[in-house]
């Protein structure tokens, strides 16, 4: 054996093993990315037909004289191509077909005909494929969305509710307390909401001074800044692209809406907390928190609720679109800028003393 014939398996092995090692990382390059969503729409694209001839098949009912009529024109279409095939190649074969003996012969029209169907059904999956795209990315439940971008959006969503718990926390260094939930003057009228006094620990100073604080938020002076679009209060899940339904628009003013609030028993009316008032702990204190319904402008004063309303219960209460271990919730924002997701079947009695600062009652580690 030639010193060539065996180093030319050894290369195709390395190559094998290199190509491996190629498709392993660029697997883990998508991962990474947060475009997982690929990788799972070919698996849905694979998979799906499977799944659907499942659910289809059992309802599908065969039509007896359809199913005949299909083969008799089946027939006769079959039998029709061969004769006139037969006509055309003995025309241009001519004499050479006594000579040689050859014929246009039936398996070559059953092959051509066994050819247009393939085509046929070819163009009809080609077909129903892009169908089914359109719908996984435009269709009700929009299962490209929910099978591919949910984590990464879900990811973006905990990031910004992280951002605004370092800023509360900044804001607290600086003046020694949490900002109000609203600020109303001595008349009750609201001013300003906990979001503009965040802004310059949210990298938003330029806009913060563009606000006239000495005027309501809905003065014609402060219409421009509120009219701003601020995405670090903008949940990823709330796009309207993704859900259409249940999304409410703050109103055609113009101001841009906050997906996230704040428990109304810390940022209050006129009302901050220091952080030595929360007496049951910060890590078991709610400080904000997603919402999906009663959605109101970033710059509103009243942009906060109880959170003892529930989770996904109604307008009042925190609620997303999003979900973990199949289970819905929201992501709450906690007094030790720790996010965690809490689902909509939690306890409501605990939830009521996480929403409470200093009721002493005491929350178990590990809830």
């Amino acid at each position: 054996m030639s010193t060539e014939s065996v180093r030319e398996p050894s290369l195709k092995v390395q190559c094998v093993i290199f190509s491996a090692m190629g498709l392993v990382t660029l697997f883990f390059l998508v991962v990474c990315a947060g475009m997982a969503f690929l990788i799972q729409t070919l698996f849905q694209l694979t998979t799906g037909w499977v799944l659907y001839l499942r659910r289809i098949l059992p309802e599908l009912t065969v039509s007896v004289s359809g199913t005949l009529w299909f083969l008799i024109c089946l027939a006769l279409f079959t039998a029709g191509l061969h004769l006139v095939c037969r006509r055309v190649y003995c025309q241009k074969k001519g004499n050479t077909v006594e000579a040689d003996g050859t014929i246009w012969r039936l398996r070559w029209s059953l092959s051509v005909v066994t050819l247009v169907l393939v085509l046929v059904s070819s163009g009809i999956s080609l077909i129903g494929v892009s169908h089914q795209l359109w719908w996984m990315a435009s269709g009700k439940d929009k299962m490209l969305y929910r099978g591919g971008m949910t984590a990464m959006r879900r990811s973006s969503s905990k990031h910004n509710l992280r951002q605004i718990g370092l800023a509360l926390q900044q804001f607290h260094d600086e003046h020694t307390r949490f900002p109000s939930g609203g600020i109303f003057d001595q008349t009750g009228q609201p001013q300003h909401g906990w979001v503009a006094q965040l802004l310059p620990y949210l990298e938003h100073e330029e806009l913060y001074r563009q606000i006239n604080f000495s005027q309501p938020w809905t003065a014609e002076v402060n219409r421009k800044p509120y009219e701003t679009q601020l995405p670090v209060v903008q949940s990823p899940g709330m796009i309207p692209d993704y859900i259409e339904q249940e999304i409410s628009h703050v109103d055609d003013t113009g101001y841009q809406p906050a997906h996230y609030s704040a428990n109304s028993h810390v940022l209050g009316i006129n009302h901050s907390l220091q952080i030595h008032d929360i007496k049951d702990g910060a890590a078991n204190t709610i400080l904000a928190g997603e919402v999906k319904e009663g959605i109101r402008a970033w710059g509103d004063p009243l942009n906060f609720r109880d959170p003892a309303q529930g989770i996904n219960r109604g307008p009042d209460g925190f609620g997303s679109h999003f979900e973990q271990d199949q289970k819905t919730g929201a992501h709450i924002l906690f007094g030790d800028g720790s996010v965690r997701f809490v689902s909509d079947d939690i306890d409501p009695d605990l939830l009521r003393r996480l929403s409470l600062p200093a009721d002493g009652e005491t929350v178990f580690e590990g809830w």
